[in-house]
């Protein structure tokens, strides 16, 4: 066995031995720069670092638990596809940015292209709940930055998150260096929400997919924080798009702080709940950003031009991109009434006060949007289904 299949071994039995303390572990490598620095240390060393004993006698050459070994055999044979891979903190393919994090995680178990995982990343996370604003606009800002030059992180959740990979896979094309990933708050062999398992797909066959949790964990609540953390600190910056004043979003906005990185928001309607966030965000300093050139000048690059490639979006010119579900024969005054409910929820005295139609004309243009399936009404408050 070579020195670096020896290395892998002994990385994949720390990362499943039980006792362990896995923050500990990635301060000291952190702190000593390698594994391999990390097992020349003294036991006293290891012990001021808070490694656990179990951490201790494996770094000192000690053997790994029957069920240690038996979960790195499973490791190892999944990483049999040429698609998968095991980086470890000591792999030239570990992200630098995650290294110079706070406590980096000891193996990534990836799906996709290495070159991806290593490229420039920008964080575009937002609500679960969004908006049809908070779509488009994630979905304009992921295009216009990848086309750019600029690799899309985010976790592969509903809403903001599905379309800010989205536009990048869109903008990408070929090019897999520069496109999309997808962090994930489940083992990689688990898709969540078992909804996006194209999207999923699409994204492990032209960008990459990144866990740092074991094959076969489960979507738990407690995990999508540490998967926060992986976003921010793979990423040169987060843009925050929607996001409730109590949302995962702040959290990883939060740690990019942690991690000196750029935090931006983009402005949202007062009205829109969904936005509180982003305008909290601004008002203790993020940048407040309305187009992918105030974040691409931030980074040094080019900014995109409309004559370049004749393709340049705005955040409403898109529409044949994402599928407004509009049926052809929509009335006027029922494309009036979707075009502002994808702005903001709209109680019906909202309507009646901008003096669109009379009150029956609009009663029967809701309802039979309702019928429809394209509106709801929650409360009293008229939103896009």
């Amino acid at each position: 066995m070579s020195s670096d299949d020896l290395q892998l071994r002994l990385a994949l039995s720390l990362f499943h031995c039980k006792g362990g303390h896995a923050p500990a572990l990635s301060r000291a490598l952190r702190h000593q720069g390698s594994l391999k620095a990390l097992m020349a240390t003294t036991r006293e060393a290891q012990e001021q670092y808070g490694l656990s004993l179990s951490q201790q006698a494996l770094l000192s050459g000690e053997p790994a638990s029957a069920e240690s070994l038996a979960l790195g055999d499973k490791d190892l044979e999944w990483a049999l596809d040429s698609e998968h891979h095991l980086v470890t903190y000591d792999s030239i393919f570990y992200p630098e940015r995650l290294r110079e994090t706070d406590c980096p995680p000891l193996l990534l178990y990836v799906r996709g292209s290495l070159a991806t995982l290593g490229s420039l990343q920008l964080a575009i996370v937002g609500s679960r709940n969004a908006s049809d604003y908070g779509k488009r606009n994630a979905y304009w800002m992921a295009r216009e930055l990848c086309k750019a030059g600029v690799t899309i992180c985010s976790g592969l959740a509903l809403g903001v998150d599905a379309n800010a990979h989205l536009g990048a896979l869109d903008a990408a094309g070929s090019d897999a260096s520069v496109s999309t990933v997808a962090v994930l708050g489940t083992g990689i062999d688990r898709v969540y929400p078992a909804a996006h398992r194209a999207l999923f797909q699409r994204i492990a066959d032209n960008g990459a997919v990144v866990s740092e949790f074991p094959l076969g964990m489960r979507a738990y609540a407690y995990n999508f924080p540490r998967r926060n953390r992986l976003i921010s600190g793979l990423s040169v910056g987060v843009l925050v798009i929607e996001a409730a004043i109590k949302s995962g979003s702040l959290i990883t906005a939060r740690y990019a702080v942690e991690q000196n990185r750029e935090v931006y928001a983009l402005p949202s309607l007062l009205s829109n709940p969904q936005g509180r966030g982003c305008h909290e965000l601004i008002k203790q300093g993020a940048m407040l950003v309305d187009d992918p050139n105030d974040i691409l000048f931030e980074l040094g690059l080019k900014a995109r031009e409309a004559t370049e490639a004749g393709d340049m979006l705005s955040p409403t010119g898109f529409g044949n991109l994402i599928d407004t579900g509009e049926p052809n024969d929509l009335q006027p005054l029922q494309r009036k009434l979707l075009q502002r409910l994808r702005t903001e929820d709209c109680l019906f005295d909202s309507f009646l006060d901008a003096d669109l139609a009379s009150f029956g004309a609009l009663n029967h243009a809701l309802l039979d949007l309702e019928v429809r399936g394209l509106v709801s009404c929650r409360g009293g408050r008229y939103t896009i289904a």
